[in-house]
């Protein structure tokens, strides 16, 4: 006799034993391939990784086997788990904590070469070009697997080593927009060598400038100003990289208007792909902390570069960006409609108003231990019978909350589940 029973995992009750899940057990945080549900988390963490699983009647306790002839679950023959498959855009947190693990890989290699390129630079020595092509594969690769995950990561940020971060956060922002432009892989490659090449030029530029708190005069402006060209100058004997992505790096402060620099380029002189990474660098200077200012909230940055459209942003490009970002991008703090406190970690593809956030802060200050991931768009997510929406985006460092910290967190927290599993 088959004692396995079909349950959704919104119907799941504590006392349960779940015997089978929707998906491989690896694929989740689960340590044991068996077990009985002890607690409200048990739940909860089911419901983040399946939509339903299979329940073992016998091994369950009797208060809880009494729903398992309920009407909305039914026996039936357990089918190999592997084989199962999901509906694109469903939020899984297993497969976003392995996809974070993965993009934290790529991206502490990026930042290794990226210094080593800096350094490079600043002391006149040749750059690695054909290691920087192999890492623009390899985050190419990773968004279109996992774009939240890599835009999560680009707010690592620090104050102290802004050039190297932006370097990096440029290039993972033009390719995830490139991808939502379904460019194809020659030319998201081209867009990505661009990117995060595109700021070379500034280990040209003395320290006290570049460094300077406070306003530059015209002539450290004009100094400043000089960072594309030489960015060309230096990599212009590199004959393996693409004329399109030398362009970005020699043109990426030109605008539509012909106001920009070095050349006062007009729009029909300025290419799309570089269009694409005017857009993301100012969009990641903005949301930065720099020397001479505080980054500002991503929702207030793109209501920001709306503004500023007129003469320097191809509008239509910048729609599109928004469209990719989402209303409330990855890495905002809000405020739900339950007082409690979050940010913004990963969209939901079919419901880009509800997207996936990480509880941090209850409505009365208390942490949250473990944090928590939600799915907004899961009728599963209640609090007090309501459900979970977003009231309100707040200023970063509101409630004392650090990103990065709490990136560097999850980040540890998701390589210590995954490392369960690998040999």
């Amino acid at each position: 006799m088959d004692n396995k029973v079909r349950v959704y995992t919104a119907d799941l009750k504590i006392g349960m034993y779940v015997s089978e899940l929707d998906r491989p057990w690896v694929e989740t945080s689960f340590m044991f391939q068996g077990f009985a549900i002890q607690n409200d988390e048990d739940i909860k963490e089911l419901q983040s990784c399946c939509d339903v699983v299979y329940v073992d009647k016998e091994l369950s306790r009797p208060e809880a086997a009494q729903y398992l002839v309920a009407p909305h679950v039914s026996k039936v023959k357990v089918e190999n788990p592997s084989k199962k498959s999901h509906k694109p855009g469903s939020f899984r947190e297993a497969d976003f904590r392995q996809s974070l693990v993965r993009s934290h890989r790529i991206y502490k290699d990026a930042r290794g070469w990226v210094d080593t390129m800096l350094e490079d630079s600043r002391l006149g020595n040749s750059i690695d070009t054909e290691k920087a092509r192999s890492l623009v594969v390899q985050l190419a690769d990773q968004v279109i697997q996992s774009p939240d995950a890599l835009v999560w990561l680009t707010h690592l940020k620090s104050r102290d080593e802004y050039t190297a971060t932006h370097c990096i956060n440029v290039c993972i922002l033009a390719l995830t927009f490139g991808r939502c432009m379904g460019l194809e892989d020659k030319e998201l490659h081209q867009l990505g060598m661009g990117a995060l090449l595109h700021d070379i030029g500034k280990m040209r530029v003395p320290d006290e400038i570049l460094n300077k708190p406070g306003k530059l005069t015209k002539e450290e402006f004009r100094v400043m100003m000089e960072h594309p060209s030489e960015g060309n100058a230096m990599l212009r004997d590199d004959h393996e990289l693409d004329p399109a992505s030398m362009h970005i790096v020699l043109h990426h402060h030109e605008r539509l208007d012909g106001g920009g620099y070095p050349h006062g380029l007009g729009s029909e002189e300025i290419p799309v792909l570089t269009r694409i990474s005017s857009i993301v660098d100012v969009y990641d200077a903005i949301t930065s902390d720099r020397c001479y200012h505080d980054g500002i909230a991503p929702a207030d940055a793109l209501d920001n570069l709306f503004k500023w459209s007129k003469g320097n942003f191809d509008v239509s490009l910048l729609e599109r960006f928004i469209k990719c970002v989402g209303i409330f991008p990855i890495g905002s703090a809000v405020r739900l409609n339950t007082g409690d406190i979050g940010m913004i970690v990963a969209t939901d593809a079919d419901h880009r108003l509800k997207p996936i956030v990480l509880l941090i802060m209850g409505a009365n200050g208390e942490l949250y231990e473990p944090r928590r991931l939600i799915n907004l768009s899961s009728s599963a997510w209640k609090k007090s019978g309501t459900r979970l929406s977003i009231e309100d985006v707040l200023e970063p460092g509101s409630f004392g909350i650090n990103i990065r910290t709490i990136l560097e967190d999850e980040i540890q927290l998701s390589v210590d589940r995954v490392s369960r599993y690998e040999p």
